[in-house]
């Protein structure tokens, strides 16, 4: 099984002054840069990943992931054999979204400048387990599904830069889609982000032969399908 490397360093205040201004300028006006976004999160988001692991040592699944870290990779899942699971469950959904975006299970950045193995792998397991949020969540990757993911993100990690995704991203919504950002996502959001169970917490690769609904079911999760 691939685990977690523990990252090299951690900044200063200073440091993280200067570098939390950098990173949340150039990502402001290049937000599809993934990498800059993920080095403002792993500046940004120190105290809200230390909450991130108290919440996954309440529970036995939780405390599993912190102390062996599995990563998910493309050899990790064997992915290829996702596209034999069943119609409707975790595993197939997952394999036929990546193929259909041209997604690649192996391209979330790493976590940089956070040296506390549990903060880190946290905040590394929430950008890997991000594409099965879509897919629990049942929002495609568009823009308009981007933002109101990042909402949910936001209230159910605490972590700035979805903060800020949420926050910014509308900008460049068209009138209608902010519309229905303000009327439908954002209530949805903050009613389903705070009464579903721990999704960081979840053991994905365990659960990939399940129904997605039912996995639904399990973790309390309500979609807002339109």
């Amino acid at each position: 099984m691939k685990k977690f490397m523990q990252v090299p360093y951690e900044l200063s205040l200073s440091q993280k002054i200067f570098t939390s201004s950098y990173y949340a300028f150039n990502a402001l006006n290049n937000p599809e840069r993934g990498d800059l976004v993920a080095a403002l999160g792993d500046v940004t988001g120190f105290k809200a990943g230390q909450n991130l692991v108290k919440r996954m040592k309440l529970s036995e699944n939780g405390r599993y992931l912190l102390k062996n870290k599995p990563i998910i990779s493309k050899n990790t899942l064997n992915f290829n054999s996702l596209q034999n699971f069943p119609e409707g469950s975790l595993g197939k959904s997952y394999y036929e979204y990546m193929i259909e975006y041209n997604f690649d299970t192996d391209e979330r950045p790493t976590v940089q400048f956070i040296q506390d193995p549990n903060v880190a792998y946290a905040i590394l397991r929430y950008r890997q387990v991000h594409d099965f949020w879509h897919i629990l969540c049942d929002l495609p990757p568009s823009l308009l599904g981007e933002i109101a993911l990042k909402w949910f993100e936001w209230r159910h990690t605490g972590l700035p830069s979805c903060a800020m995704s949420a926050l910014v991203g509308p900008i460049k919504l068209s009138t209608s889609d902010r519309y229905t950002l303000k009327q439908r996502y954002i209530p949805w959001a903050n009613e389903a982000a705070t009464t579903c169970q721990d999704l960081l917490s979840v053991h994905y690769e365990e659960n990939l032969d399940k129904q997605v609904n039912d996995l639904r079911n399990e973790l309390n999760l309500k979609v807002i399908r339109v």
